[in-house]
């Protein structure tokens, strides 16, 4: 009798742990806490940028200039995996991200992608009076003229502009509506400087 009360309460035991076990296995597998986030604070180009992470695909639809987004916000990459690391890659066309990124249990990943950007500065040595400039579908305003020196980019009073690199239509319009219009290049990690006449 005393092997019967014995064997039951081991197989009692072991049923218990196996059930725990399995418990723990639905857990990891399907706990909303392993996330991983890809994004990015600028606009890389016009085409979205495609990640793929453990044969998993998802996509970046919009970048974030002012502020971290959350984890799994709407526009990022988002993907729910189980702890571990894992290697990824993406692209827009024309820049390609490759890397690896570790998974911690109960947390969320954030990974940023940098994107290759330059710089134009528009500006005029005199008449400045509110003049709007437009590039790309964004638009900024010369303010203040330098007659005696050359402004460096970003400087103060003049239309900056940070783009992906490529070759741009601008125009520009001053309160007196007299009208520029021309093409920039704008060269990765470099200012372009435009002084218009």
């Amino acid at each position: 009798m005393k092997n019967i009360a014995l064997f039951s309460a081991l197989a009692a035991i072991l049923l218990i742990a196996s059930c725990r076990k399995d418990d723990q296995n639905n857990n990891y597998n399907n706990y909303p806490g392993y996330n991983l986030t890809f994004w990015t604070a600028t606009n890389c180009s016009p085409n979205p940028i495609t990640v793929t992470v453990d044969s998993q695909t998802a996509v970046m639809t919009e970048f974030f200039a002012n502020t971290i987004p959350a984890c799994g916000a709407q526009g990022c990459a988002n993907f729910s995996l189980p702890t571990g690391t894992y290697t990824y890659s993406a692209t827009n066309g024309d820049t390609t991200w490759t890397g690896s990124v570790s998974v911690t249990k109960g947390g969320c990943t954030m990974q940023q992608f940098f994107c290759n950007t330059g710089n134009v500065t528009f500006w005029v040595d005199s008449a400045a009076n509110n003049i709007k400039v437009t590039l790309d579908g964004g638009s900024t305003h010369i303010t203040t003229a330098y007659p005696t020196t050359t402004p460096t980019c970003g400087t103060l009073g003049c239309a900056n502009f940070t783009l992906h690199p490529g070759t741009y239509t601008y125009t520009a319009i001053t309160a007196a509506n007299i009208g520029y219009t021309g093409s920039v290049i704008i060269g990765n990690d470099s200012c372009t400087l435009v002084r218009l006449y």
